[in-house]
């Protein structure tokens, strides 16, 4: 057996596993989610192999795909908010006509306005399920 040494945890693994970077990676990815970018080392000691997987820290935002397709998304408000604030202090409330005239016209801003809201949440499950990437540039600041 191999030592594995993560974070102070020690445990054994098969030298046929633990002496490959790619196999290692593999076995040990259900559980160490930064193991892709992990340093390995290995060092014998007392006749035995001990491997070190040791977490190195890693750039994000690289990936200019994101922020481009941020930057091109229209520049718009959400359409029921859009209506609210149109209608805000034109109209007599107390008066059943004015709204049923108007129900059509604030069921389909409703409507466009779930969809806005599901786009944003995707959108946000895209940007945090992106993988880090180190950056092509220093950030200002650094």
């Amino acid at each position: 057996m191999t030592t594995i040494t993560i974070d102070g945890q020690e445990f054994g693994l098969p030298p046929e596993v633990a002496n490959k970077d790619e196999l290692l990676k593999a076995a040990l990815a259900p559980f160490v989610p930064w193991i892709a970018n992990a340093q390995i080392d290995r060092q014998e000691k007392d006749g035995a192999t001990v491997v070190s997987v040791i977490k190195r820290a890693d750039w994000k935002g690289n990936d200019n795909a994101i922020v481009n397709a941020l930057i091109a998304s229209p520049n718009e408000m959400n359409p029921a908010v859009a209506l609210w604030m149109q209608m805000l202090g034109q109209l007599d409330t107390n008066d059943p006509g004015t709204i049923l005239a108007l129900e059509p016209s604030i069921t389909a801003a409703l409507e466009a306005g779930d969809q806005d809201i599901a786009a944003v949440h995707q959108s946000l499950m895209r940007l945090v399920e992106c993988a880090p990437v180190p950056a092509t540039r220093i950030a200002l600041g650094f």
